[in-house]
């Protein structure tokens, strides 16, 4: 499995295409503001087939591709259910004014907690970590020991919990109980920043040592 990662957006968010180089599977993980234009050659000159778009939450800077995405690769949309009210009236729940409309994201299909996902060569179970958002999730595979976390679990911080929705005891109960448990050499794609891995937050991360 082989993972790009992208910076895109007025807040450099982290937008990610997985692929598998054998068969071509490839996913793209959350869709911020220019993620297409960023991969769409790579996509297109190494014959990637699009299974799926991955969104980890739905706060506007990691759907903002998501519908030019998915009228360019006719893939389908996967959120917690939780979460779909902001895809539904995206321009409500933007916690501050815009300068830009955002179009509504419908036929989505809902995951949920523990639910394994296969596309192709591409397997990944979700881990419902709310806090950050109510139906805030991560995406796991085990056999690779990869997690990608969205806003729930930062490089040495953690999503924020001043928002509406937010709770920081459910986002602390959900990285304590359902991240830390993983094997520490996971490594973690998050929603800004740079990489990291389970064991170095376990250790380092001043929001969540006891």
């Amino acid at each position: 499995m082989k993972i790009i990662k992208k910076e895109c957006g007025p807040v450099y968010t982290n937008g990610y295409l997985v692929y598998d180089e054998l068969s071509k599977d490839a996913l793209i993980i959350d869709a911020p503001q220019g993620l297409w234009d960023e991969i769409s050659f790579f996509v297109i000159n190494n014959n990637l087939n699009i299974k799926a778009l991955l969104l980890t939450h739905s706060h506007w800077d990691h759907i903002l591709d998501c519908n030019l995405i998915k009228n360019k690769t006719n893939t389908n949309i996967y959120i917690h259910p939780k979460d779909y009210y902001r895809l539904e009236e995206p321009n409500k729940h933007t916690i501050f004014p815009l300068p830009i409309n955002i179009d509504p994201v419908e036929d989505v299909i809902f995951v949920n907690d523990n639910d394994n996902l296969q596309f192709g060569n591409l397997y990944f179970n979700v881990i419902h970590t709310p806090g950050h958002t109510e139906g805030g999730v991560c995406y796991f595979n085990h056999f690779e020991n990869i997690i990608f976390t969205g806003d729930t679990l930062f490089h040495n911080s953690i999503g924020r919990t001043d928002f509406p929705g937010s709770s920081t005891d459910e986002l602390l109960n959900s990285i304590k109980k359902k991240l830390l448990i993983l094997p520490e050499n996971t490594k973690v794609y998050s929603g800004h920043g740079e990489i990291t891995s389970i064991g170095y937050e376990k250790r380092n991360n001043p929001f969540i040592i006891d």
